[in-house]
């Protein structure tokens, strides 16, 4: 099967969804896990009557690369209840969306706890159920059955399925077209660390002292990344996920699936109605809307997603989609693991004090591997941000580079001013820095350009096809250079006064 041979070629094209194997009628194929913890397909030929829906289903198999033209509608959002919003990881727009569906009398599937702590999907049916799907949790879930739950569900029920983003693909691929009661919503995903790794972390915290809760987002101190976990004889542990054990290997990419270092479903490759996550940096571009609680970020990939956002009862503001990603890189980017990931998982798999192994490499810090990790995540950010724009600066019809006086409070009105009355535009505002040099800001996508001098001016100029320019008038603040490159530049010059 094809299946088999993507797998053998290159196992990072494998994320785990499960679909083949919920898709298979003769039941002949089983999710194994292999020495890094992570389960794949194995097809049993024995039961197999290679009828091919396998490799069908599989989202990887039957990628199809989306190209917008457009950014998601994007708002930020907090549930209008304390308790309810104490107890999520972020703004709780996860409660407010189930408790639509159950309302109605629908089931809604999500990643929860089983007794051992492990981590698989299940189904809430009330809100007391709803509970265990609260909260991120930072280990790949096993799926089991559960896409044919869902088919099963939506013959009379509403359905909210909740997941990463691989996991909804894998859902819609297995049910092959879209259902009217199927809400699918996904989460923005740092990507899922081996099911092993966290069995193996949490068993020997729970061989010390029994464990009665686990909460990877705590709230508290407030809204943040803190892991919790409570014991029966109610001793605590409470630190930040950056300096915690388990936390640290995830954050840091060495505990990830290998697929998730090209993960093929980050938007706009979404297959989900809605994206949802913390909304990050919000202070920066949205500080009304902050509240030390928590704050969601919500992205509307659907109509469908759009009616039942809005039939919440959340507070919500929509804001800039681009603005968000700043402190938020994995909305659009994979994340690029730490370069002793390999080296993790060799020992990770030969050692038998598996929790002695993961102690090595928390207490290893090696500090020109960590800034080279995040200079190859800045890249792959960059990469990704820019083929998300290109299509949509193909779509202006006029490029305008606006050159403003450098006071921000006009330009932040000049901005407003352009944006309303320019519609179908790339809007550019350049503004002279220190010695020949300019700063430029390209409106719809927050992103700041710097040019060193006047050769980089043209040569931007030429490179986003700039069709116009707008100066103030009078020019007297203007720099001599950047006014020999408006004489030469012949593009159409039009005037105008900050008043305006």
């Amino acid at each position: 099967m094809k299946i088999e041979e993507m797998i053998a070629d290159n196992r990072a094209d494998c994320s785990g969804c499960e679909a083949c194997a919920n898709i298979c009628p003769k039941n002949a194929i089983e999710m194994t896990r292999d020495a890094e913890g992570f389960a794949y397909p194995k097809i049993n030929p024995d039961l197999c009557i290679k009828c091919g829906r396998c490799d069908a289903t599989c989202p990887a198999l039957n990628f199809e690369k989306k190209i917008n033209t457009a950014f998601p509608p994007t708002f930020v959002a907090t549930y209008q209840d304390d308790k309810v919003l104490r107890h999520s990881s972020s703004g709780g727009v996860f409660t407010a969306l189930s408790e639509i569906i159950l309302r109605d009398g629908g089931i809604v599937f999500g990643a929860g706890f089983d007794k051992n702590w492990h981590v698989v999907h299940t189904s809430a049916k009330n809100l007391d159920d709803l509970e265990n799907l609260r909260g991120f949790k930072y280990v790949q879930s096993k799926i089991g059955d559960v896409y044919r739950q869902v088919k099963d569900a939506l013959k009379d029920k509403k359905v909210l399925f909740s997941g990463t983003p691989c996991q909804c693909a894998g859902l819609k691929h297995f049910l092959g077209s879209d259902n009217d009661n199927l809400l699918t919503v996904e989460i923005i995903c740092h990507g899922t660390p081996s099911p092993a790794v966290w069995e193996n972390y949490i068993g020997e915290l729970g061989r010390r002292n029994e464990i009665a809760h686990v909460n990877f987002r705590s709230k508290r101190k407030g809204w943040g990344s803190d892991i919790e976990i409570n014991y029966f004889d109610r001793g605590r542990y409470f630190i930040q996920n950056s300096k915690n054990l388990y936390g640290k290997l995830f954050l840091s990419g060495l505990s990830e699936r290998p697929s998730c270092q090209s993960c093929k479903f980050k938007i706009p490759n979404t297959q989900a109605d809605l994206t949802i996550g913390d909304a990050w940096g919000i202070k920066d571009f949205a500080p009304e809307m902050f509240d030390n609680r928590g704050v969601s970020v919500v992205f509307i990939h659907t109509v469908k997603g759009k009616t039942f956002f809005e039939q919440t009862n959340l507070k919500t503001q929509q804001v800039k989609f681009v603005n968000t990603l700043k402190k938020n890189p994995h909305v659009i980017s994979p994340t690029i693991a730490d370069s002793r990931r390999k080296d993790f998982f060799a020992d990770f798999a030969k050692n038998a004090d598996k929790f002695a192994i993961m102690e090595k490499y928390f207490y290893e810090d090696d500090a020109e591997i960590v800034k080279e990790t995040r200079k190859k995540n800045r890249r792959a950010f960059n990469t990704n941000l820019n083929a998300i724009l290109a299509p949509i600066r193909q779509q202006f019809e006029k490029n305008i580079l606006v050159a403003v006086n450098p006071v921000e409070d006009m330009q932040k009105k000049l901005e407003k001013f352009f944006e309303r009355n320019f519609q179908n535009c790339g809007l550019y505002f350049l503004t002279p820095a220190e010695d020949e040099q300019f700063t430029c800001k390209e409106t719809f996508s927050s992103q700041t350009f710097t040019f060193k001098d006047i050769a980089a001016l043209a040569d931007f100029a030429e490179k986003f096809k700039l069709t116009n320019v707008c100066v103030e008038n009078p020019l007297s603040w203007q720099s001599q250079a950047f006014l020999d490159w408006l004489k030469g530049s012949n593009l159409p010059l039009q005037l105008f006064t900050p008043k305006a």
